[in-house]
């Protein structure tokens, strides 16, 4: 990475990728012996700096575009990953931090690995290439620290109830989409990545697989939407089991 220019797999992408890490692990040995009050109102402050980062990086789009597309709106995955956390802490909301953990961290950080986007910026001096960055370390960061702390809770509830909402935003993110490229002219929606993949991701690989088909209207890949919909699946069941594991290791160090 150049001091004006991103570049794939450079120093500079790699302590990136380490940066939530680092920090999550600090703010574990800061916070730790505090109380539960005091860790949410960081939860909340951290919470805020990330929608605070998002807000300046959508008035600079439109303050080149001069009109409201896609990418104004909060829907993409690591977007509204900003507000699950927010409200998770803010509400006590075990469901929305449950969804942080096991759903928008993992997908924050391939965003951070597959940085891919940054490159098509001609300088990360501007608002959205620093909220890219900061807004994907500080949400994998946050999150990871809210688990190591024993902030986020497991039980079979929040699992069935986290899981069906975000196979439900899924769903509904292909019709969105569809409309909201109706409705804007010229830009593509792509919320929750279901109309097409990211560059340079193995998401790629399960949308080459399939073609695109055209139904009621909507434009959509059904192999693609069937083999993503079974890999979230997959990973948001395997995150959660290593959440109750931890959260039961944290139990019983506790009781002894």
């Amino acid at each position: 990475m150049t001091s004006m220019k991103f570049e794939m797999w450079s120093l500079g992408h790699y302590l990136m990728m380490i940066s939530p890490f680092v920090i999550a692990i600090l703010l574990f040995f800061l916070t730790q012996g505090k109380s539960d009050k005091y860790k949410r109102l960081v939860g909340i402050i951290l919470s805020v700096i990330c929608v605070v980062l998002l807000i300046l990086r959508n008035i600079e789009i439109f303050s080149i575009s001069h009109k409201i597309e896609p990418e104004i709106i909060p829907f993409q995955i690591c977007h509204f990953a900003n507000f699950v956390l927010l409200f998770g802490f803010l509400f006590k909301n075990k469901v929305w931090l449950v969804i942080a953990f096991c759903f928008n961290l993992p997908f924050a950080f391939l965003s951070l690995l597959f940085a891919n986007g940054l490159e098509n910026y001609s300088t990360l001096y501007s608002l959205r290439a620093i909220a890219y960055i900061w807004g994907h370390i500080l949400i994998v960061a946050v999150t990871l620290w809210a688990f190591l702390a024993g902030v986020i809770e497991s039980d079979k509830k929040t699992f069935k109830v986290g899981m069906i909402s975000i196979l439900l935003m899924f769903v509904l993110s292909v019709p969105i989409n569809n409309i909201f490229m109706k409705i804007m002219p010229g830009f593509t929606s792509n919320y929750f990545y279901s109309f097409k993949p990211e560059k340079g991701t193995p998401l790629e690989i399960a949308f080459n697989l399939g073609e695109n088909i055209k139904f009621l209207g909507m434009t959509f890949n059904p192999i693609y939407l069937i083999i993503t919909s079974i890999f979230g699946i997959a990973l948001y069941s395997l995150l959660y089991k290593l959440l109750q594991v931890y959260n039961h290791r944290v139990y019983l160090t506790k009781v002894v």
